[in-house]
Parts: C-alpha cells; structure tokens; sequence
C-alpha cells in the first residue's frame, strides 16, 4: 500500500543532496535518485529550510515532550 512506510536518513544524506541540488547544479530528479530519495516533499522540504535556516537545520532533533524536573 502507497505510504506505509516512513524513510528515516541521516543527516549527510540530506545535507549532501541539497547541497547538490542547490549549490552543484543538479536537477532535484537527479540528487533524489543520486541519493536514493524516495519523497520529493521531503526534498523540497530540506531545500527550503536549508536555504532559510542553513545547514544545521537538517540535523536531527530531539523529539516529545520535555523531561519534568523535581
């Protein structure tokens, strides 16, 4: 079934299409299959978050809610 499974990559995978996409002159089409890239809306995604917030956006993050302290 189309959307069943979630793509998880690591952060120099996306660092290095985008950078090859935006920077190297490759077509999208081109870094997406270069970099085994399944979802273009995640591409794009990562475009436009490396343009506005730089390359440290494409890093992971801690995810959930908070620890409490006490």
């Amino acid at each position: 079934m189309k959307g069943d499974s979630r793509n998880s990559y690591p952060f120099e995978t996306k660092r290095d299409a985008v950078k090859a996409h935006l920077e190297g002159g490759m077509t999208s089409s081109e870094a997406m299959r270069t970099y085994d890239i399944k979802s273009k809306s995640a591409f794009f995604r990562w475009c436009a978050t490396y343009r506005n917030e730089g390359e440290d956006s494409l890093k992971p993050r801690k995810r959930g809610r908070p620890p409490k302290n006490q």
